[in-house]
């Protein structure tokens, strides 16, 4: 008893430290290089210097912050003895309705055979209103100047570098669509690199890659200490989000994609500052960069053409790549593995059927179990931070997701306990089997970049219980004859091949289960059912690791884990509070319509100045109510109208063709305006273009019911919009445009705020309506 009890105790040890071993590998970015380092290596706290300039101070398209940065990256790229140049265009985005002027910034570093393709090392340099960006994106714009610097300081490459440094990238991905769509070196963009973050630390993850990614991926695999799998790739092609590299997917060329997505509560607010950013985080993406622009610099192009890959990355070994095409047979092949596991188990074990079907719905029923625990506990804990005020960004704190992976497995050793007292240990793991086979078959089927996340634990797996199996029959056709010394080989036999598994198994999953409910997705929602359901899995595809820590007293194990769950939601609920670690966004508007005799203020995530009273007897405009911003829970008040010149429209032409409409509008806004939005009410809009450049809707991330078109840093002289409507009929068109900071009135004047809220998103911005009727 004292000897079980005492392996219950190591295993349980055992796998604490392995699986923090694990999450700290996936958690934290290589340290910092520092200035001192050679030429050719690169250092974050030379990129720092570059981070510091950049992100003083808020910087949206087409601000004076936006200029005076535009002129640093000019200067930088001279220095470096570049000649840098100035792209200005109307970027018209094909992912969503939006447009504005942009100014990209773009130099290009010669190879030993200068002109044709080129490696692209892609960044923004704009932010939104509400930010510094130091993260989004300074650091990606300061890890392509240091790159180049260490490029430099090296041998020539064979193939050019274009250093293509965007602008507009908030608004709509203008810059790199403008890029796209008129500049003469899109046509050279042999692979292009790109470097995002949304948050202010942690590793920098390859999530992204153009079709195709086989070669490119066998390329990145080169770059020591590499985040990479196509889970993530697979995962990111189903959502709806985009970056510059979603407007340079039309060209059909090889990419990959970087972001640092740790910290994602400081993501776009004002914390998104040099203090909180991790230079860690800076250097992964830098080294990165720099070993893969030597690799395809002296590499050929245009690449060679291959399918897609499968890709995932282990410790001390690297990135794991091999053709997708591999999967299905590999996943069939570890099924038939497991097959021939149930046939020697069969011949052992008389109670065998029973034993795999039990196993089977046991860990079925678990899995679900714990998806709806997770599910439940996840809203509970979420609404409760909510309606008490606590905030602290729940569902990205580690106490919660450890909290979310106890309680999964609580429900899985319980499911185990149950199914034990009917099944034999090796039954139960083989039916566990069973349904990790099929669910491997099923996956590399239909997504086989999700492969590699089955297959290779289930081969662990089924390779320890052949092992146990074999070990089984050796000690009953030898127990007679069976030496101390022989039993103690046989154990380490037993034990050694399953705590292998457990290794092999954990070092693929765990890493995945913190991502998803830490960094990515969150510990509630989606993000923590994910956990659970991964949780509950992998610990009965180790189901010996439960016999192991149940010790003969699985309920009472079950009790404790359960206890720990609890333990954690509890230290949660008293620790997790907001603070400037961990802020909540706030944001306050300033809104009036020029047709109207009032204007409102919207504030959120912060109350209205004292001075400012809500007027219950006045109910709010449904355009009032119907502004999106970021923060909390809005509140409203009346407020005195200011002195601010509303946006106009007035007519360039207008005929009638055919039976349809063909009008061109100019837009004009007051200095300093950021964003005109425009909305149509009326005959359908047929064909749009801004500034004499199609708009192609075909690509939008949703369908576009009624026309409309934001347009961002609007020139003082206006812009043009052509529309070509379905009929001649009355048109009337909605005009609202954003301008950052709230106006001179009486009474107002910017909420004070506590350490733990900063802006966020587009920050204090005003609002001025204006509805025109064009006949």
């Amino acid at each position: 008893m004292r000897s079980t009890t005492r392996r219950a105790a190591l295993t349980l040890l055992g796998l604490l430290v392995l699986c923090t071993l694990l999450v700290r590998g996936a958690a934290f970015p290589p340290a910092p290089v520092p200035t001192t380092a050679p030429a050719t290596d690169f250092s974050a706290e030379r990129a720092l210097r570059h981070v510091r300039e950049i992100a003083q101070r808020p910087h949206p398209v087409g601000s004076a912050e936006n200029a005076r940065i535009r002129e640093y990256l000019l200067a930088e790229l001279r220095a470096l003895g570049l000649a840098p140049e100035v792209q200005e265009a109307t970027g018209v985005g094909t992912r969503y309705p939006e447009a504005g002027q942009v100014k990209n910034v773009l130099a290009r570093l010669p190879g030993r055979t200068p002109g044709g393709l080129a490696v692209v090392l892609m960044a923004h340099y704009d932010g939104v209103a509400g930010a510094p960006a130091a993260s989004d994106d300074a650091a990606g714009a300061a890890a392509i100047l240091e790159t180049l610097r260490a490029l430099k300081a090296g041998p020539p490459l064979a193939n050019d570098v274009i250093a293509l440094i965007t602008d507009g990238e908030e608004a709509g991905l203008l810059g790199a669509a403008a890029f796209v769509r008129e500049h003469p070196w899109a046509k050279d963009v042999g692979v292009a690199l790109n470097f995002e973050a949304r948050g202010t630390r942690g590793r920098s993850y390859m999530f992204e890659t153009g079709p195709g990614n086989l070669d490119v991926v066998r390329v990145l695999s080169q770059v020591p200490d590499v985040s990479a799998t196509s889970l993530s790739v697979t995962v990111y092609r189903m959502l709806p989000n985009d970056t510059d590299l979603s407007e340079l997917a039309v060209l059909g060329r090889p990419a990959l994609n970087f972001a640092f997505a740790d910290g994602v509560e400081r993501y776009h607010t004002a914390h998104d500052d040099v203090a909180h950013l991790d230079p860690g985080s800076l250097q992964h993406h830098g080294s990165q960069a720099l070993v893969l622009a030597r690799a395809f610099g002296n590499g050929p192009l245009p690449r060679p053409a291959t399918g897609d890959a499968v890709f995932f990355d282990l410790p001390f070994i690297g990135l794991v790549v091999y053709p997708e095409t591999w999967a299905l047979p590999v996943g069939l092949a570890v099924a038939a593995l497991v097959l021939v596991g149930l046939w020697r188990l069969a011949r052992q074990d008389d109670r065998w059927l029973r034993s795999i079907v039990l196993g089977v719905l046991a860990t079925v029923i678990a899995v679900l179990v714990a998806a709806v625990a997770a599910r439940f506990a996840g809203d509970a804990f979420g609404r409760m931070h909510e309606t008490t005020g606590w905030g602290g960004a729940p569902a990205f704190r580690g106490v919660y997701a450890a909290a979310i992976v106890a309680l999964a497995l609580a429900v899985s050793v319980a499911g185990y306990a149950a199914a034990r007292r009917w099944a034999s240990a090796a039954g139960l793991h083989a039916g566990a089997l069973v349904t990790w086979s099929a669910i491997t078959v099923l996956v590399s089927m239909r997504l086989p970049g999700v492969s590699f996340l089955f297959v290779w634990p289930l081969l662990a797996a089924a390779i320890a219980l052949h092992v146990a199996l074999h070990v089984a029959l050796h000690v009953a056709v030898h127990a007679p004859r069976r030496s101390r010394a022989e039993h103690g080989r046989v154990s380490l036999a037993t034990d050694g091949s399953l705590w292998i598994a457990t290794v092999i198994a954990a070092a693929i999953v765990v890493p995945v289960i913190y991502a998803v409910s830490t960094v990515l997705l969150g510990a509630f929602g989606p993000g923590g059912i994910a956990a659970a359901v991964f949780t509950a899995l992998l610990a009965w595809l180790l189901a010996p690791q439960m016999e192991a820590l149940a010790a003969g007293h699985a309920w009472r194990a079950a009790g404790v884990v359960l206890l720990s769950a609890l333990t954690l939601f509890g230290i949660g609920a008293a620790t997790v509070r907001s603070s400037p670690e961990h802020p909540r966004g706030s944001t306050v508007v300033y809104a009036m319509d020029a047709d109207a005799a009032d204007a409102w203020l919207v504030a959120r995530g912060t109350q209205p100045p004292a001075s400012v009273r809500a007027d219950t007897m006045v109910p709010t405009p449904t355009w009032v109510t119907g502004i999106r911003t970021a923060g909390g829970s809005p509140a409203y008040a009346r407020m005195n109208r200011a002195s601010v010149e509303p946006p106009s429209a007035v007519v360039v032409a207008d005929s009638t063709v055919g039976g349809t409409r063909q009008l061109t509008l100019r837009i004009n806004a007051a200095a300093g305006t950021g964003t005109v939005a425009m909305r149509v009410d009326g005959p359908r809009v047929l064909r749009a273009s801004v500034d004499g450049r199609a708009v192609d809707a075909t690509r939008y991330r949703s369908p576009v019911r009624q026309w409309r078109l934001d347009y961002a840093a609007p020139p003082d002289t206006g812009f043009t919009i052509g529309l070509t409507l379905e009929s001649p009929v009355p048109l009337t068109l909605d005009l609202m445009a954003y301008t950052s900071g709230l106006p001179s009135v009486p009474g107002l004047e910017p909420p004070p705020r506590a350490p733990d809220v900063v802006t966020i998103q587009s920050g204090d911005v005003t609002i001025v309506r204006r509805t025109l009727r064009f006949d």
